[in-house]
């Protein structure tokens, strides 16, 4: 039972490091004396840094699923979460920041959809974490 709260509590903690990193990203954008260059360097070392947090986040909640009593619905959602952390971290991050590479060669990138969907996959990532830090308190409540 104990390995549900601990669960809960990691889900919950990246829901608030999920937060932190949107808030940093919209003050920064807003910085009158920071070039969009430069910014998008800075996000790029930011989130870079954060994949990295993120997936130590992840396999402290695969332990969970693995050594804990989770559910199936658990497990399932806590898989939802690795792909979607997979694709941001091995698909996504690596074009965009390529684009950022060309921004700081001076080149302009086409028009892309995949910083909108890297937002959205972090939304629904988010929501996942809610659900399931939410769920297994009640859980814990319950039994």
């Amino acid at each position: 039972m104990k390995i549900k709260l601990i669960v809960a509590m990691i889900a919950i903690f990246w829901i608030g490091m999920i937060c932190a990193i949107g808030m940093e990203s919209i003050v920064k954008f807003s910085t009158p004396t920071l070039t969009k260059a430069v910014g998008f360097d800075v996000g790029r070392t930011v989130f870079s840094a954060f994949n990295k947090v993120q997936a130590v986040m992840l396999a402290l909640l695969v332990a969970g699923a693995i050594f804990g009593a989770l559910t199936t619905l658990d497990k399932a959602i806590i898989a939802v979460i690795a792909v979607i952390l997979l694709l941001q971290v091995f698909w996504l991050f690596p074009e965009l920041s390529q684009r950022v590479d060309m921004i700081l060669s001076g080149i302009k990138p086409p028009p892309t959809y995949k910083h909108g969907l890297y937002g959205l996959l972090e939304m629904g990532k988010l929501l996942l974490l809610a659900g399931l830090g939410i769920k297994l308190i009640f859980d814990r409540v319950v039994n």
